[in-house]
């Protein structure tokens, strides 16, 4: 009984790292297998002309000191305070010359929402009553659903419930429906484009309260320093990783895990295996689609109705670049790609960290959205590489028109460091259809939040930011966790039966 039973964690993401560390703590030996040459998944900067280029963070929940999360992200080393940068603002929309900030400081946004539109002022006021309320409203994640301590549900329910008319509204509507409320164009624009795809309003005040309460700063150092911060507390809790190391199957003897074969042929065994890679991708492919999770199933099968976000993904240069708040936000004449066309330009400069500053040149990175359903558009384009980074060439000449457009002032002043696309983040961490988060919320996706459990299989835990809406670092942090703390259970249950099958045996034993 005093054997550490060993834990194969398939995906060294945020996610495998974050139930890694958790295993450790809980008595487990856990070994993280990941396909990369390094450890952080999706979360990875990586070098272009010299140029440091981030493929992940733009800000993060639970940087707040007193939350949940930070509390989570402290204990897996994801940070120190003075690594923590607060954002100004989530962004600012541009639409046709009106810009729309969404300041930190609700009040100075208010006001200048009322100037912007003092027809509206009256749905601005309730609109920014509304982020305020949410503010209030801390999910709990320090355990899975079921083992939360009825204090601790009774909390949440008790603020929610004070905040209950505007929360649940915001679970139901989306920011296409709620944005037609407002008169002005530019405000209804703002709405439904600061975030990724026009979901439902509840994600976007959520997130619009998480950086204005200072709960969604950002990190010196950026994806690599945050990623560098988490291994090295790995590391020195005596945690163990194989690199380069791509995952076969999942084994199974009667319809339990037992370990994994990697794609060299080599067989680990284990107690349990944790997968913390896209769930889809370990159901149809690790386990060859024998045991669907049907409610994944569902989803992931009709990309039209179950979007899920992935973007084209841009880097430049910028000589002498201008102060336009980061991210901004603004309307083009539209250009198409694959047939989707594309009506606005995401900016955001990464000169708050010196990091990405050389000289008199700026690394800034713009995010061109896309979506599950447009990934067969690119895979179909990657068959041909030489057209395929053609077009990609040409998004890029693009882009730096429309921002010279904007910006008269950067003419000449762009240089392209590096273009990616949905294919890039498929080959990289196999994200089905290309997505670098879950399934967005909207109307006819509500939220997602699955066990982990894979039917009719034992020992055998989903993991990671794909398993629950609708995704991001915090969630894969959570859900890595989590999974380690439903093994502790079921260890402690088998644990609790041997001893009280023992005491039988004794019982009967003594006559008794």
């Amino acid at each position: 009984m005093n054997k550490r039973k060993k834990i194969i964690i398939v995906g060294g993401g945020i996610s495998g790292l974050s139930a890694g560390i958790s295993a450790i703590r809980q008595g487990f030996e856990p070994l993280i297998i990941e396909k990369n040459p390094n450890l952080g998944g999706l979360c990875v900067s990586w070098k272009r002309k010299g140029f440091e280029v981030d493929g992940c963070i733009h800000w993060i929940t639970g940087t707040k000191k007193g939350t949940q999360l930070y509390d989570m992200w402290k204990s897996i080393g994801a940070f120190n305070d003075d690594e923590i940068y607060q954002l100004p603002g989530w962004g600012v929309v541009d639409y046709e010359g009106t810009a729309v900030p969404f300041y930190s400081d609700l009040n100075k946004a208010e006001e200048a929402w009322i100037k912007i539109s003092p027809e509206d002022s009256k749905r601005i006021k309730k609109f920014f009553k509304t982020v305020k309320a949410y503010i209030d409203v801390e999910l709990p994640t320090e355990s899975p659903q079921v083992y939360l301590s009825f204090r601790t549900l009774f909390k949440f329910i008790f603020k929610l419930l004070k905040h209950f008319p505007s929360y649940e509204y915001g679970l139901f509507a989306s920011c296409d429906k709620y944005a037609k409320k407002f008169k002005h164009p530019a405000l209804r624009y703002a709405i439904t484009h600061i975030q990724p795809g026009k979901g439902n309003l509840y994600s976007m005040i959520f997130s619009y309260a998480n950086v204005a309460s200072g709960n969604g700063g950002n990190i010196y150092g950026g994806s690599n320093k945050f990623t560098g911060n988490i291994v090295k507390r790995y590391e020195e809790l005596g945690g163990h990783y194989l690199l380069n190391s791509p995952v076969k199957s999942i084994n199974l003897k009667h319809r339990r895990a037992t370990g994994v074969t990697l794609d060299s042929g080599e067989v680990i065994n284990g107690d349990y295996v944790v997968t913390c890679c896209d769930a889809n991708y370990a159901l149809m492919k690790l386990l060859k689609g024998k045991y669907p999770v049907y409610r994944l199933a569902r989803r992931y099968n009709k990309p039209k109705k179950h979007p899920a976000p992935s973007c084209i993904l841009l880097h430049f240069a910028v000589e002498d670049m201008v102060d336009v708040g980061s991210p901004y936000n603004f309307s083009i004449e539209n250009f198409s790609i694959g047939g989707y066309k594309v009506d606005h330009i995401n900016m955001r400069s990464l000169g708050y960290d010196p990091l990405y500053v050389k000289g008199n040149k700026t690394v800034v990175q713009v995010m061109i959205d896309q979506y599950s359903k447009h990934y067969d558009y690119w895979k179909n384009l990657y068959k041909n590489k030489e057209f395929y980074n053609l077009v990609k060439e040409t998004i890029a000449k693009m882009v730096i028109v429309n921002i010279e457009k904007k910006f008269p002032s950067l003419s000449g002043k762009i240089t392209l460091l590096d273009v990616a696309t949905p294919v890039t983040f498929n080959r990289y961490v196999n994200a089905s259809r290309g997505s670098y988060m879950g399934f967005l919320y909207t109307s006819k996706s509500p939220a997602l939040m699955i066990s982990g459990k894979v039917p009719f299989v034992r020992k055998l835990y989903l993991a990671g930011q794909y398993v629950q809406c609708p995704g991001g670092l915090p969630l894969a942090m959570v859900s890595g966790n989590h999974a380690i703390q439903r093994i502790r259970y079921k260890e402690n249950h088998l644990i609790q039966r041997y001893f009280l099958r023992h005491r039988l045996i004794v019982k009967e034993h003594k006559g008794e």
